[in-house]
């Protein structure tokens, strides 16, 4: 991966893989609502995975905070994810290599 150095005439800061872990939290979050967002996030950044807060992987209309591992530039977080009402996508940590 290349260095690069930020000068006065620069506005790089960074070059290389980003990728970020966020939460997609909602009481009893469906496969409907959980396919929008993930939907939403593969517009701009390439999922790694996906897992939930229940035993034994995703449960529609049981999982209330759903973890998604993406790498690139994903949309920006918020309420009512990627059009799915009710759904509050939050950063948990962002990794550049």
């Amino acid at each position: 991966m290349a260095s690069l150095t930020n000068n006065a005439t620069a506005g790089v800061m960074y070059a290389g893989k980003m990728t970020t872990l966020i939460t997609l939290s909602k009481t009893d979050i469906t496969q409907a609502e959980l396919d929008k967002c993930i939907q939403h996030i593969q517009t701009t950044a390439t999922i790694v995975g996906v897992g939930d807060d229940t035993a034994g992987g995703f449960n529609t209309g049981a999982s209330d905070v759903v973890h998604v591992l993406a790498e690139g530039v994903v949309p920006a977080v918020g309420a009512d994810y990627g059009g799915a009402t009710g759904v509050t996508s939050a950063t948990v940590t962002c990794f550049f290599e």
